[in-house]
């Protein structure tokens, strides 16, 4: 058996030891795996409502431990305190209200062309789930989908990241104390992604696989399946046959979402809401504001009031409560944000605002200063050559700001993108809403909207880079299979008798 290792989680803001913790190895991440899929029938012993009853009373003991998951977030993940708040909502509430999802997995009747009802379209759950969740959500993606795959009956192992597992640990133990029902068909794989994908491509227990992460990351598991499928070729029979069955991928990606501003609005009103669309948590969020564009009729006012607002930002110690700003994630995402810059500087790019980091020199205390890159539009024409803060997400405080010279223009830059997780617009003229519902391309359109805005009405995903497969998901509508089942025992059952 491999050596366990020991991870040392620390504080993201102090470089403190938060906690030692034991990581899994392939025999124990593979021993969970058995263990789950023993255990994966005990979910049938209850039904839909029975489950979401259960998720209901974990999602009041959250509440009980609020302030003790919050620190950990605060900590862990270096979210600021009044954002910790949100990010344990997320999951309180859609646990509260989850009955809501029945809507997508009660049986659907069918009537025929004779205008018969003999059928029926059954949801069943799609088998045992792996679900890994991303750095920047300590609590609210991992246990969301834990919650999701127990919700229409499926087993499932939840790998938060080894980066920030501790405030997972400590809600997968809050649900063990409250001896949740059926809990032996779930359990967590504290191990790094790097060995811990591959295991789950191998594994022939797991239907599904259900990744947060960066598009690259996702096309990378998509090809190293493919390296799995290869090896399974069984030529024995003097034909190639693939021995391994299919697994179901469901990837929620990067986003790189416009901002659109016309110049019929209040600019002081929508330069703040963008301040916080683009800024909260770092900007360390797949559906943050990350390109603006801005009517050029208001482009100069509009600026001047986004960077008073930006200034106004405060960065430090999270667990002070006026902090807007914490420490960002890891090294990674500070060289990131200095590359990111630096190139839009060799296309004569203007920093407006920031441009400036705080280096510890070591893994925890570096912040990166609440930034803005002004972009010309031009640049903007061959994504291929565009500057990287343009093409990429930038996933930190950088955003860039571009002009537009009327509506159409304004579509046309929002649409050069590879990615479409959200658009967001604001314009008070009707008329052009309308076209700017029909025309952006992304997946969550949001017109005249407070910023952050996310409850369980409130599909994931997106299109072109952002998702896999393309489209908005609920995840306990994506969790199972739709099954057709045909009945005429009520027309043909004297025949057959």
């Amino acid at each position: 058996m491999s050596k366990t290792e020991e991870l040392e989680i620390k504080n993201k803001y102090t470089g403190e030891v938060i906690r030692t913790i034991p990581a899994d190895t392939k025999e124990t991440l593979n021993a969970k795996l058995k263990k789950i899929y023993r255990n994966k029938d005990s979910l049938k012993e209850l039904d839909f409502f029975e489950r979401a009853k259960l998720l209901g009373k974990v999602a009041t003991k959250l509440r009980f431990k609020k302030k003790m998951l919050k620190e950990l977030i605060v900590a862990e993940g270096g979210l600021p305190w009044k954002y910790s708040e949100w990010e344990l909502s997320i999951v309180t509430n859609g646990f509260k209200f989850c009955e809501w999802y029945w809507q997508f997995l009660e049986d659907v009747p069918l009537t025929n062309i004779e205008g018969e009802q003999f059928a029926r379209i059954q949801h069943l759950p799609a088998g045992l789930t792996t679900c890994i969740a991303p750095r920047n959500t300590p609590i609210s993606l991992p246990l969301y989908a834990m919650g999701a795959n127990y919700l229409v009956g499926n087993p499932a192992l939840v790998k938060p990241s080894t980066a920030c597992p501790l405030t997972m640990i400590e809600a997968f133990k809050l649900m063990e104390d409250m001896k949740l029902p059926c809990l032996e068909a779930f359990d967590l794989a504290i191990a790094p992604g790097q060995w811990a994908v591959d295991e789950f491509l191998k594994s022939r227990l797991i239907k599904t696989i259900l990744c947060v992460s960066a598009s690259h990351t996702a096309k990378d598991i998509l090809v190293r399946y493919a390296k799995v499928l290869k090896k399974s070729i069984d030529n024995s029979m003097g034909v190639s046959m693939f021995n391994m069955p299919f697994k179901q991928f469901i990837f929620e990606c990067a986003g790189n979402d416009a901002g659109i501003v016309m110049d019929d609005v209040n600019i002081q009103q929508v330069a703040k809401w963008n301040c916080n669309a683009s800024y909260t948590n770092s900007g360390q969020q797949c559906f943050s504001m990350k390109r603006i564009i801005v009517h050029e009729a208001i482009y100069d006012e509009y600026t001047e009031c986004l960077v008073k607002e930006m200034e106004k930002l405060k960065y430090g110690d999270p667990m002070d409560p006026q902090v807007d700003i914490g420490p960002l994630g890891s090294r990674k995402i500070l060289m990131m944000m200095e590359v990111m810059v630096e190139d839009a500087q060799k296309y004569n790019c203007k920093i407006l605002t920031g441009g400036e980091k705080i280096d510890t020199g070591a893994d925890y205390g570096l912040f990166y200063k609440p930034t803005l890159v002004e972009i010309k539009p031009e640049l903007c024409e061959d994504l291929s050559k565009a500057p990287f803060l343009w093409r990429e997400e930038a996933f930190g405080p950088v955003r860039s700001i571009t002009k537009a010279a009327s509506l159409k223009d304004a579509i046309r830059l929002a649409n050069a993108s590879n990615y479409g997780m959200r658009a967001v617009a604001y314009c008070t003229d009707l008329d052009k809403i309308e076209i700017l519902k029909r025309d952006l391309e992304a997946g969550n359109i949001y017109i005249n909207a407070k910023p952050g805005l996310v409850d369980i009405s409130v599909a994931m995903g997106g299109i072109k880079d952002s998702a896999y497969p393309a489209g908005m998901k609920y995840y306990p509508k994506e969790l199972v299979y739709q099954r057709y089942v045909y009945d005429s025992t009520s027309a043909n059952i004297e025949k057959i008798k």
